[in-house]
């Protein structure tokens, strides 16, 4: 039974060339694959450990956005309460003022009305006076 394989030098050579297209093919292609390989996962952990940082950097500048924009609305809505309590007060102050001039007014209008009203008694009580006057006379005269 023949195998067809001799055991001499040429399978030796055959050997080594192998090896030194093993050789060859590692330092051509696998060596710089290897070595590409390892610079984009490094590049991948370094773009990872910025994007982490620029994560962070975000959002502690959300934080502090917040937090701006709290401050904010709260002097917001202090100064809208200030600004309803001074138009409150001051609607207070024209609503006392004009009722103080309503009760002025009405004041006005029943000394006036009460001064016509004596007016007119002492002219109705002279008018009484003189009719009565001419009543008794006419009486007197009807009498005669």
């Amino acid at each position: 039974m023949d195998i067809g394989v001799l055991l001499n030098h040429t399978l030796f050579i055959q050997a080594l060339l192998f090896l030194v297209f093993l050789f060859i093919v590692h330092m051509v292609y696998v060596k710089p694959y290897s070595k590409t390989v390892d610079q984009r996962n490094a590049r991948i952990l370094e773009l990872n450990k910025e994007a982490e940082k620029f994560r962070e950097e975000a959002k502690h500048y959300l934080q502090k956005a917040e937090k701006i924009l709290n401050e904010a609305s709260q002097k917001v809505n202090e100064i809208i309460e200030t600004a309803r309590k001074e138009a409150k007060a001051e609607a207070d102050k024209i609503i006392e003022v004009a009722e103080k001039e309503a009760e002025e007014k009405i004041e006005s209008a029943k000394t006036q009305i009460q001064k016509e009203l004596e007016e007119a008694k002492k002219e109705l009580e002279t008018k009484v006076e003189t009719l009565a006057k001419i009543i008794v006379e006419k009486f007197v005269e009807v009498q005669k």
